[in-house]
């Protein structure tokens, strides 16, 4: 058997165990209403008190507990006396495997207090424990295990949260109770890669047995290096370096082949690896690829995980014809019901200037556009150049205004000493004049957000050769803009190409209504498996992924406690 179903059994031997202890006759312990069994009076008298069962329950999770049993009219859910029924052995097996959806076994799974009192009681408070661990674990799965701002202020996504008593009727009420519980986790493609992905991590050695490249010179095609071999190892645990069909010519060729010494195909190899994590391609094992080629598959696990719960937090269809941004990987993908349509590379927030990461609409298109730069951006960026530079705004076509509102007039920009003009006492705005200066280039993307946040093109090609591209001021630089805005612009016979490309650069802004929006997510996803099934990974940029792994590494409520 493998590792993994191991595990599997033995969690779900545990829960069995653990759960299966309290299932005796249910007695009378408060007065029963008219018309109402032993049973339901034991579950309506232990839901009437502070903390039902003494299950230590957050507010919310309690609240539905009251109402998913007051409309079963307090009736047990899982006990088919004195044993539990088959739905109840299902979801045990669900909550046993939780591990394979990147969540946590443990989180669901409920200890029983040994101080509490024995006899009758214990089976209504084993009803209620499974019904609260499979309630939280089917809002887990579905949406994610908490609202993301309270992790990362910059995070501006809204996981629709379910209302865990309906959800769980629902699927109580279902023809087929594990086909709706295989239906609850995200049925998007990169997720269900994801899942495959993080079963196949696991089976990786372990942190202990994860070869260590030492320290030392870049290795490279042509070098001799006892550090070599470990190279070798690790890029063929990671499957960059293919293993030889074990034909006796193949066996004899690798005998003789000296594992210390840098070939062709191991340089192949590692350019494989590198364009994986995002790094420069170049065959070379420097400082950088050295780290990447160290961190264990344990770590990757982890890290996989942590990006399967940003799938979580989605809208369950992200639109059949929809726009993708990894703010971490510095890329954006047009998707439309055929397939990815359209790469293309992105710059995007610095650190200190972050993309947020929102859903949203691509409503228009403004085509040949002016730019307001933003008062933060006019501040901190474009006075320092004008002290040093009074004639910049002339040369990039800048107009300046003074004043607000109504009241502004434009101004000479040779009349006013930028050198004396700061934060403080800025009375001045500028607008830049369509152009192929213009630092929104051809085309704005429209989106519908509050915070200020676009994408659009860019004059400044030269940045999109970087690896790493976080030169932006928060908007999203696309370097296919007129791929994107024919994208966009789909079913509109007003706009064929050669009309786009004319207006883009014709120095009249022009805006364009799309015929229906366009959805478009800005994500940041640092770990995911590509469509050819080979593992990606990114640098986390922003560090984001830690503080992730920060909130979802605290205690959860206590559904195991006082039991």
């Amino acid at each position: 058997m493998t590792r993994q179903y191991n595990r599997l059994m033995t969690w779900q031997a545990r829960l069995f165990a653990l759960l299966a202890l309290p299932l005796v006759l249910l007695a009378v312990a408060a007065p029963a209403q008219a018309g109402e069994d032993l049973a339901a009076a034991r579950l309506r008298a232990e839901l009437a008190s502070p903390d039902p069962g003494a299950l230590a329950l957050p507010v919310e999770l309690a609240r539905a507990m009251r109402q998913f049993y007051a409309d079963r009219a307090y009736q047990p859910v899982w006990l088919n006396s004195p044993h539990w029924s088959d739905k109840a052995t299902q979801a045990l097996q669900y909550l046993a495997a939780a591990d394979r959806e990147g969540l946590s076994a443990r989180d669901y799974m409920l200890a029983p207090d040994m101080t509490a009192p024995h006899g009758d009681k214990l089976g209504a408070i084993a009803d209620m424990r499974l019904t609260a661990a499979l309630m939280r674990y089917v809002v887990d799965v579905s949406s994610g295990r908490g609202a993301p701002e309270k992790f990362d202020p910059d995070l501006f996504i809204h996981p629709r949260r379910p209302d865990p008593a309906m959800l769980l009727a629902t699927g109580l009420a279902a023809p087929d109770f594990r086909g709706w519980l295989d239906s609850l986790p995200p049925a998007h493609a990169p997720y269900r890669r994801s899942r495959d992905g993080l079963a196949r991590l696991r089976q990786m050695p372990a942190d202990g047995d994860w070869p260590q490249l030492a320290d030392g010179p870049a290795l490279r095609a042509g070098d001799r290096d006892p550090r070599i071999a470990i190279l070798r190892a690790q890029l063929t645990q990671w499957g960059d370096l293919a293993v030889p069909v074990a034909t006796a010519e193949a066996v004899a060729a690798q005998a003789s082949a000296d594992p210390q010494f840098f070939d062709s195909a191991l340089a192949e190899a590692v350019t494989g690896f590198q364009r994986r994590h995002g790094l420069a391609a170049d065959g070379i094992v420097g400082a950088q690829t050295r780290r990447a080629l160290n961190v264990p598959p344990s770590e990757r696990a982890r890290q996989l995980a942590l990006n399967m719960e940003r799938w979580r937090w989605l809208a369950p269809q992200l639109g059949p014809r929809h726009v993708r941004v990894n703010i971490a990987d510095f890329n954006l993908v047009a998707v439309s019901p055929d397939g990815d349509t359209l790469h293309s590379p992105v710059i995007v927030g610095r650190d200190y200037r972050r993309t947020p990461v929102f859903s949203d609409r691509i409503v228009g298109l403004v085509l040949s556009p002016s730019w307001t730069p933003p008062v933060t951006i006019l501040r901190k960026d474009l006075l320092p150049k004008l002290r040093e530079d009074p004639d910049y705004l002339i040369r990039k076509r800048f107009r300046v205004f003074e004043g607000w509102g109504d009241a502004a007039r434009e101004v000479d920009p040779a009349s006013v000493d930028w050198r004396n003009v700061s934060t403080r006492n800025l009375r001045y705005w500028l607008r830049q004049a369509p152009g192929p200066d213009n630092a929104l280039g051809g085309v704005r993307f429209t989106l519908t957000n509050d915070f200020g946040i676009y994408l659009h093109d860019t004059p400044d090609r030269g940045l999109f050769s970087r690896n790493k591209r976080d030169f932006s001021s928060g908007c999203v630089r696309v370097q296919e803009a007129e791929q994107l805005a024919l994208f966009a612009l789909h079913g509109d016979p007003r706009w064929p190409l050669d009309k786009l490309r004319a207006a883009m650069v014709s120095g009249e802004t022009r805006t364009v209504k799309l015929l229906e929006p366009l959805p478009v997510h800005i994500l940041y996803l640092t770990a995911w498996i590509d469509s050819a099934g080979r593992f990606q990974f990114r640098d986390d940029i922003y560090g984001r992924d830690m503080l992730l792994n920060q909130a979802l590494a605290l205690p959860g409520p206590d559904l195991s406690g006082n039991l």
